[in-house]
């Protein structure tokens, strides 16, 4: 027994200055795998009856918003005793920002949301809430709710918590890479071309928060996108 107890002792394994990146690696995962079992519309439609409108849709960027963004948070605050602004909740190098964004969009737009917004895969998954965004007010209505709630949170956990939680201890290219996993893992089940994208949208998104020094750049260009290929699916361009 005492073998087995000091085989399993992690205390010389883990070091003082460790604990915080320890905790930003297991948490995080965790975060994704809990709202992909117990957030997702089909828990809200199987679960709760949402099954309506944008009920089920609402669901998931609400419980998004608590596990991505406000867990995260407090974890932040009140157990790193950190700043909100430490982990990219700040303006940062908005010239850079402003300059980046108008110029990948269209681009993005272009080579990959037309091409998307063209084949079964996609047209069949998106946009969410599809009786809701049939209408200027539900299209606007479900856009709202995506951007405050959903990307939010969802930058905010991976380019926030997890990218500047991360690069002071493994810096900032490693720390881009290993934000880039969970993420991935999030879309196992949705449309293959998400899945893959998911993996360049990650590293782009992670330079992006880098460089500018905050999350608000990423999360536009992310909301952009989805803004963008809802459009492209509804208007059948």
């Amino acid at each position: 027994m005492r073998a087995l107890i000091n085989i399993l002792d992690l205390r010389p394994l883990i070091k003082q200055d460790e604990l915080k990146a320890t905790t930003v690696i297991i948490l995080s995962p965790l975060l994704v795998t809990l709202h992909r079992y117990f957030g997702s519309m089909e828990v809200g439609r199987e679960w709760l009856g949402l099954n309506s409108g944008l009920a089920p849709s609402a669901f998931m960027f609400i419980s998004a918003f608590i596990l991505f963004g406000i867990v995260p948070l407090v974890i932040i605050t009140k157990m790193f005793h950190g700043h909100p602004r430490d982990f990219g909740i700040q303006v940062g190098n908005w010239r850079g920002g402003l300059g980046i964004i108008p110029v990948l969009f269209p681009l993005i737009a272009i080579t990959l949301l037309y091409p998307a917004s063209k084949t079964q895969e996609i047209t069949s998954f998106y946009p969410f809430a599809r009786e809701s965004a049939n209408s200027v007010g539900g299209f606007m209505a479900l856009q709202a709710l995506r951007g405050l709630f959903f990307y939010s949170a969802w930058e905010f956990l991976f380019r926030g918590f997890m990218l500047f939680g991360l690069r002071r201890h493994v810096g900032d290219w490693m720390a881009i890479c290993i934000q880039t996993v969970p993420q991935c893992l999030w879309h196992i089940g949705m449309p293959t071309g998400e899945i893959l994208s998911s993996i360049v949208g990650g590293i782009l998104f992670g330079v992006i928060a880098i460089r500018t020094q905050s999350i608000l750049w990423p999360m536009l260009l992310h909301f952009l996108i989805g803004v963008g290929l809802d459009a492209l699916i509804v208007l059948n361009i």
